[in-house]
């Protein structure tokens, strides 16, 4: 501790005067060091904060940790008294049971009138001196039933006749109450059996005792037990205030014999409260005693229904816990007082080399190292200062990182693109100076990876995205086909990648191993991104000069993702038939079937032949493929065209955006896709040819009913005189149509028309009737009334009071 308070006093006043201006000394030291006003206030708090939990803990929890430690010490007093009591019981228990069958004994429990009396008085003499002898015993008697008399022997108080413990013995033998063998029983010597002077034990030969028995007793002086509690008592934590013994029954035997432990009341709550917690062999509770709570512990002997009873004043316990509390506080203030002082001189041994290094940079800082000091905030002076070198640091290794990058990708770039012109001691040189991943001769094999289209046009990123894409793509492959060959990947122009691989060999397991590597980027890509990439995988490239052919190569094939679809890889085996093959034209067998299956609408057989077509074209060169599907598009067009000549209503489909979607699609199955689509919807669009003439038929006569409504002969057989048609086919034709006979049609299409006028002109009802074709006004009220519930007149006024 003096240690502690040296540092503190020596870091506090070195370099300054003691002496009158010591306290504003210490005071200006604190507050320009902030990161020692830190140190000295989180030690403070966090001793403070321990010290409030654990003393508010004790504090808290005195009152309990007392009970809880006189609760366990009156158990174990309650359980040493159980054991002597349960000792005591059978060491009683034994001695009866070889007195009963002692040789004294039996004779005198057997003997009659006409037995020898000196004989008699022998045994009886024995029995008075062994009685005498015990100490726990105070005496022995012996009840003959033959003879109906007492013998006895041991304590004065049983040698005469008339002692009434013998009219109580006889009341207990010749009552109907069953009397208890080999236990322990509270007799009283005394006539009103107020308290129990002895315990008498009992010893017959029957299981239970009968009438007429003779009966062995033996009495035991109750203070030897008695006394036997008070000394345990007495060697207690705590001494109890009473500790007795509760009967079944209620009975207390304690050994005060002058008054009672317990009044009524408190007996009777003992009783209840353990009665009630009957299943449990031991416990406590707290019960008022007025004013004064008590503390009542109790533990089932084992023996006799008796219980063990320990009282205690609560008001003791209390003390105790308010002595432990204050002695808490004491000592937390003492330990509070030393603790502060102890982290004063911590705070100030830990801050002894921060505060050196401060003054070291500080001194040795200028305009230009950095930023000057905030006042007082060592950290974040030094954490600035930190910070600033930490940034020109990184700035000139990302510059360097950086140019060194730029020069590395141009190089692998220039070998890829114009490998050519590059000799092979200039190339091993390259790859020395630059630590490219690939190797100087060879075999190589070439990669060139694109982002697939999707939904007929490039993925639409913003540029910075779509470098990131390329970014993530070209570390990821570098990554992974690193983990099986020497490689080097690289951007290439704007939309594509490439990378360069070092192979042992060409053969079959090794450009199978690269080719599932390759797919594994793709998948990685995939999942990480949301995107794909399609990738051209070379032959095998046995020396560097051919890479520049190769790579053009590559470029040509990577177009055929057109045939394999996104996220293809594409090798030249794959596409050896499409360069070699220079046909140019749909075989026309194929060109007829598909005009006959969309003719008759044979939805299979289009299918098919549209499945053959596209497959035929999958296998012809990449520069008739898009030309050879818009051909098979203008040939559908065709068709159409021819159907609708033979049809009254013709085709209703666009396909005036299907060229742009054709041509746009990623793949030949998305144009397949496009094609079938117009096939279905032709044909489901498409309806019988009797279907339309019904339709056109239902809209003429629909047609004539409107021009022809207000004359008053327009009827069936006018329309079908009109059309020349028969009147019973127009009428079943049109309510099939329109679920209406042409007459409802009519008189509905005048009401609509009554109506109109009723609500927008000042006709009367006469002038109405004529200019809407009804020959009879009662004709048209009776229509009128049955479609609007009202007439005429009366719709007028409504319409205009609504107005």
């Amino acid at each position: 501790m003096q240690g502690l308070w040296h540092d503190l006093s020596k870091t506090a006043f070195e370099d300054r005067p003691f002496g009158k201006g010591t306290t504003m000394n210490i005071i200006r030291m604190y507050r320009s060091k902030k990161y020692l006003q830190r140190l000295v206030l989180s030690f403070s708090i966090l001793v403070l904060l321990l010290l409030v939990v654990f003393s508010g803990t004790l504090y808290a929890n005195a009152g309990k940790i007392i009970l809880d430690m006189q609760r366990e010490a009156n158990a174990k007093v309650l359980s040493q008294i159980k054991f002597n009591v349960t000792y005591l019981n059978d060491v009683i228990q034994r001695l009866v049971m070889s007195l009963y069958y002692d040789n004294d004994i039996v004779p005198l429990m057997t003997a009659t009138e006409d037995s020898d009396i000196f004989d008699t008085l022998t045994k009886r003499s024995r029995i008075d001196k062994f009685a005498d002898y015990t100490p726990f015993i105070h005496s022995i008697m012996i009840y003959n039933a033959k003879t109906d008399r007492f013998l006895w022997g041991g304590d004065p108080a049983v040698q005469d006749r008339d002692a009434p413990i013998y009219a109580n013995m006889r009341s207990l033998f010749q009552g109907t109450e069953p009397i208890p063998k080999l236990s322990m029983v509270p007799m009283s010597l005394s006539r009103d059996g107020s308290h129990a002077d002895v315990f008498s034990i009992f010893d017959y030969d029957s299981i239970d005792y009968r009438q007429g028995e003779s009966v062995f007793v033996l009495n035991i002086r109750p203070q030897w037990l008695f006394d036997n509690i008070k000394l345990i008592n007495r060697l207690a934590w705590q001494e109890n205030e009473n500790v007795f013994i509760l009967s079944d029954d209620g009975t207390i035997l304690s050994p005060d014999t002058g008054t009672a432990p317990v009044d009524g009341a408190f007996k009777q709550a003992i009783l209840a409260h353990v009665r009630q917690e009957a299943a449990e062999k031991n416990g406590y509770f707290k019960y008022s005693l007025g004013s004064k709570p008590k503390l009542v512990n109790y533990m089932d002997a084992g023996i006799n229904g008796w219980t063990l009873i320990s009282i205690q004043s609560y008001e003791t316990l209390v003390s105790k816990a308010d002595s432990l509390k204050n002695t808490s506080i004491v000592l937390t203030a003492i330990f509070l007082l030393l603790a502060l002082l102890a982290t004063l001189g911590i705070a100030h041994r830990l801050y002894r080399p921060l505060g050196k290094l401060v003054n070291f940079i500080r001194q040795g800082s200028d305009d230009e190292a950095g930023p000057k000091p905030p006042d007082g905030d060592e950290l974040s002076y030094m954490s600035s200062i930190y910070q600033d070198t930490r940034n020109r640091l990184l700035s000139a290794r990302n510059e360097q990182v950086t140019t060194r990058h730029i020069v590395r990708s141009y190089y692998i770039r220039k070998i890829i693109t114009d490998s050519a012109a590059i000799p092979p001691a200039e190339l091993s040189e390259l790859i020395h100076a630059h630590k490219l991943m690939i190797e100087p001769a060879g075999p190589y094999l070439l990669g060139v990876m694109k982002l697939d289209e999707a939904d007929g046009a490039p993925i639409e990123t913003p540029g910075s995205d779509r470098r990131l894409l390329h970014f993530a793509i070209a570390n990821i492959a570098q990554e992974l086909l690193a983990q099986t060959y020497p490689s080097e990947t690289v951007e290439l122009k704007n939309d594509h990648l490439a990378a360069l691989i070092s192979v042992p060999d060409v053969s079959a397991p090794t450009l199978g191993r690269v080719q599932r590597e390759f797919a594994r980027i793709q998948d990685v890509i995939a999942k990480m991104y949301g995107v794909t990439f399609s990738a051209v995988l070379s032959e095998g490239i046995q020396e560097h000069r051919n890479l520049s052919d190769r790579y053009a190569l590559s470029l040509q094939q990577a177009r055929y993702t057109l045939v394999y679809g996104p996220q293809s890889l594409i090798t030249p085996a794959m596409i050896r038939h499409n360069a070699s093959d220079q046909e140019a034209a749909l075989p026309a067998e194929l060109e007829k079937k598909l005009a006959e299956s969309m003719k008759s609408n044979q939805e299979e057989a289009f299918e098919k032949t549209l499945h053959k077509i596209f497959e035929f074209i999958a296998s012809q060169h990449y520069d008739y493929m898009v030309y050879m599907a818009l051909h098979v598009f203008i040939l559908m067009k065709q068709v159409i065209k021819e159907m609708n000549e033979h049809r009254i209503v013709p085709l209703s489909i666009e396909l005036a955006d299907l060229n742009r979607k054709i041509m746009d699609s990623p793949s030949l199955d998305g144009m397949r896709l496009i094609l079938l689509g117009v096939y279905r919807e032709i044909h489901v669009n498409k309806r019988s040819p009797e279907q339309e003439r019904n339709e056109i038929l239902v809209e003429t006569i629909r047609d004539i009913i409107g021009q022809n409504y207000a004359d008053t002969n327009l009827s069936l057989q006018m329309i079908g005189d009109t059309m020349k048609l028969s009147p019973d086919y127009i009428g079943k034709l049109f309510k099939k149509q329109q679920g209406v006979s042409v007459a409802e049609f009519i008189n509905d299409a005048r009401l609509r028309q009554a109506v109109q006028y009723l609500e927008q002109g000042n006709y009367t009802i006469n002038d109405l009737i004529e200019r809407i074709g009804f020959g009879t006004r009662s004709n048209f009220f009776r229509l009128f009334k049955n479609k609007y519930g009202t007439t005429p007149k009366e719709y007028r006024i409504k319409r205009n009071l609504a107005e």
